[in-house]
C-alpha cells in the first residue's frame, strides 16, 4: 500500500537542517527501494527549504510512522507537523490509471485500465 507524508519544517531549523543533510540522503538512499517519490518543499522564494513530501510504500502506518521517526531530519528535531495518509497511484507518470466505471471497489494500488 502506498502512503502520502507531508513534512512541514520548523520554521528557522535552518542551521539544524545543515548538519543533518548528509545523513538524512544516505537514509533515503538506503530506502530508495520503498519509495515512489520524494523531495524537498519550498517557500514561496523557490529557494527556501520548509519541509518536504513523500510517496512510499509500506505494510502498514506504523511503518511508515517508523520511517519518518528515524530519518535523521525528524532527530536533528527540524520537524514542525508529519502527516501521513494512505494514497492512492490515480494518476501517475502522465497517465491516467483508475476506470471511469470501475468493476467494484478496486485495491488502492491496482490499476484499473487494461488494455
Amino acid at each position: 500500500m502506498f502512503f502520502s507524508i507531508y513534512i512541514k519544517d520548523r520554521p528557522g531549523s535552518g542551521p539544524d537542517r545543515v548538519p543533518a543533510v548528509e545523513p538524512h540522503r544516505g537514509y533515503i538512499k538506503e530506502r530508495a527501494h520503498t519509495i515512489l517519490a520524494a523531495g524537498a518543499t519550498f517557500a514561496k522564494d523557490g529557494k527556501t527549504v520548509e519541509g518536504g513530501s513523500y510517496i512510499v510504500e509500506a505494510d502498514s502506518l506504523e511503518e511508515v510512522e517508523e520511517f519518518v521517526a528515524n530519518d535523521p531530519f525528524t532527530l536533528a528535531g527540524i520537524r514542525e507537523s508529519v502527516v501521513i495518509q494512505p494514497w492512492i497511484k490515480a494518476c501517475f507518470n502522465r497517465e491516467f490509471l483508475i476506470a471511469v466505471k470501475p468493476p467494484g471497489s478496486p485495491d488502492v494500488n491496482e490499476a484499473l485500465i487494461t488494455e
